[in-house]
């Protein structure tokens, strides 16, 4: 579970969730150690949590698991700053969901995921 560690849930809504991104986060020491970049794997998990986060508060219940992805490409470096937002704009419903990740209006991130 990241949230907490590497981010904090700012708002969850229909079409997404907005986060911060926390600066000490003890990755940030280890990727990369004076050029920190939020790692790709990190994106992916917290596109896994959020989605589970909006499942909840749709009253679902159970744990959202990741069971595959596919078409990840990570567009633009992500780096912790103070303040720094994503948005995370998510569709589809079901199993099978696309993600993308904005820092304001940059693109950094977009994959296909097959969640359980």
């Amino acid at each position: 579970m990241l949230r907490g560690i590497l981010y904090e849930t700012v708002q969850v809504d229909a079409t997404g969730a907005t986060v911060r991104l926390l600066p000490d986060s003890p990755v940030y020491r280890g990727h990369f150690p004076g050029y920190p970049i939020t790692p790709g794997v990190c994106l992916v998990e917290m596109a896994v949590e959020l989605i589970d986060e909006m499942a909840d508060q749709a009253g679902h219940d159970g744990k959202v698991r990741l069971v595959g992805a596919k078409n990840i490409k990570f567009t633009s470096p992500i780096m912790p700053e103070a303040e720094t937002l994503l948005r995370f704009k998510l569709d589809g419903e079901g199993e099978n969901r696309s993600v993308e990740v904005y820092e304001g209006d940059t693109l950094c991130a977009k994959m296909s995921l097959t969640l359980a």
